[in-house]
């Protein structure tokens, strides 16, 4: 037992070390991925930052119905996250390539698992609004545009550290992959959280689904949500509710 607590405390140290740099030097991190170092170990720290961040996200939202939700959404959220770093990287170094970048699978994907994890980070830091809007009794419609506010920014943030890489990297055509990787972020990363869903659930609600059935857009539900929330209600805004429950 002491020996295996003695072998986890300096990769626990490096992984914080890692963390702390990926929060106070990200121009650092990115110099340290694109060299190519520790690859492997930068990645498993990326992988398991998203993993515990993004499950606490999860439970965060999951909390404002309870119960089993918690669980649901804790297990959801970092699936989300992961899949898209996953999907997105190999995009990223296709574009790249076709336009005389340099490829570099393995850079390219711990520089999206990197730039994943400084978001959820962000994500993490805001999960106690969630439980602060509970406690007040935010309406649903109200705390889903704040958490929709929350993950907009946490992906912007996300976003700027990858264009920063790339701006810097100064390949050919990186301008126009950086372009490629927005879109392949929002597409994926959206269709991932809208398949996944529900993770924000009414407390009233009885029935709770692990997934639900795939009803109308993302971009339907938005717009519903917004319309709720002024208090306009259409005739079909129970399945606009669905999306989100």
């Amino acid at each position: 037992m002491i020996a295996a607590t003695e072998l986890a405390t300096p990769a626990t140290s490096a992984a914080l070390a890692v963390i702390d740099q990926l929060l106070r030097d990200r121009d650092g991190m990115i110099a340290r991925i694109r060299a190519g170092t520790q690859l492997v170990a930068i990645m498993r720290t990326m992988v398991a930052t998203i993993a515990l961040c993004g499950a606490m996200i999860g439970a965060g939202l999951g909390s404002y119905r309870g119960g089993v939700q918690i669980g649901y959404a804790a297990i959801k959220l970092p699936l989300v996250l992961l899949g898209t770093a996953a999907l997105s990287a190999p995009a990223l170094s296709a574009i790249g390539a076709s336009l005389g970048r340099r490829a570099r699978l393995g850079v390219d994907l711990a520089m999206v698992m990197a730039s994943l994890a400084y978001g959820a980070l962000l994500l993490a830091a805001c999960t106690p609004l969630v439980l602060l809007a509970r406690a007040l009794s935010l309406p649903y419609h109200h705390t889903i545009l704040a958490v929709v506010g929350m993950f907009a920014v946490a992906g912007i943030a996300s976003l700027r550290m990858v264009v920063h890489a790339l701006a810097t990297e100064a390949a050919p055509g990186w301008r126009t992959a950086v372009v490629g990787l927005c879109v392949v972020f929002a597409v994926v990363g959206g269709q991932l959280a809208w398949a996944l869903r529900p993770y924000l659930v009414r407390p009233r609600a009885q029935d709770l689904a692990f997934v639900r059935a795939l009803e109308g857009s993302l971009f339907d539900a938005v717009m519903g949500t917004f319309a709720s929330a002024r208090g306009r209600y259409a005739p079909d805004v129970n399945a606009n509710d669905e999306g989100w429950r």
